[in-house]
């Protein structure tokens, strides 16, 4: 498992985190979603041989927000 914090632009309320949070624990090889709505951010636990990058800034981008990978 691969653990990874990304920034997403555009989530500003509780409604926004929760359709996120929601849609990416549907994807295969997602563990655990944490969503910190503060920072608009939230940190993914997932298989990366069933969900890449790609994968989950995909995911998020079909609700409209864009995703970007914390280092």
């Amino acid at each position: 498992m691969k653990k990874a914090e990304y920034h997403v632009k555009g989530m500003h309320c509780i409604g926004c985190s929760m359709g996120i949070s929601k849609l990416l624990k549907r994807q295969k090889g997602v563990d655990n979603v944490d969503m910190q709505l503060p920072q608009s951010s939230f940190t993914i636990t997932y298989d990366d041989k069933q969900i890449d990058h790609q994968g989950i800034v995909a995911t998020v981008a079909k609700l409209g927000y864009q995703a970007e990978l914390r280092e």
